[in-house]
């Protein structure tokens, strides 16, 4: 939905997330795989000149990442609340428009769980070794194109915090929408 002129834009989005945390444990980086969602949220996009924009929104995004343990798969999911604000390069061809853009984001956990083959446990959020960290933050970087207001683009968030308190453990939230 968007207003007349250059007043802000407002909308929905939603799509497809790969989540594939970085892991290590004991200082080994260890072999992960992506887990697949869904990302709904919505948006809203300032003008700041003819070419620049300020893009924000509020996104309800499914994180972490699978990995091998003997015997088995375990899948770690975290659920997010997250708020990007990009910067973005609008270049217009007349009729459409390419897009690049970047900036931080921050987001809140709202559930953790892992599961391993039939067990799945949930994991609290707080500062125990056991418990990851609720605030999550990193880089989001990414593109596209759009055509009367309607955006299809792909966007990389690389998480610059460890979410886990153990000490042995590293998990960094990595994720292509």
């Amino acid at each position: 939905l968007s207003s007349a002129g250059n007043a802000q834009i407002l909308g929905v989005k939603g799509g497809l997330s790969f989540a594939n945390g970085k892991y290590k444990i004991y200082e080994t980086k260890m072999p992960v795989n992506s887990l697949t969602g869904f990302t709904p949220g919505i948006i809203g996009e300032l003008p700041v000149s003819e070419s620049f924009y300020l893009n924000t929104g509020v996104l309800y995004i499914k994180k972490g990442t699978r990995k091998e343990v003997s015997g088995g798969e375990e899948k770690i999911r975290i659920r997010y609340l997250e708020i990007p604000v990009n910067i973005v390069f609008k270049y217009d061809f007349v009729t459409w428009k390419i897009f690049a853009q970047a900036g931080p984001y921050i987001g809140v956990g709202l559930s953790a769980r892992i599961k391993s083959g039939d067990d799945k446990v949930k994991v609290e959020f707080g500062t125990e070794a056991s418990e990851y960290n609720r605030a999550d933050f990193g880089i989001n970087i990414g593109g596209g194109f759009e055509i009367d207001n309607v955006q299809i683009g792909v966007n990389y968030g690389s998480g610059l915090r460890n979410i886990s308190n153990s000490h042995r453990e590293v998990l960094r939230n990595r994720v292509l929408t």
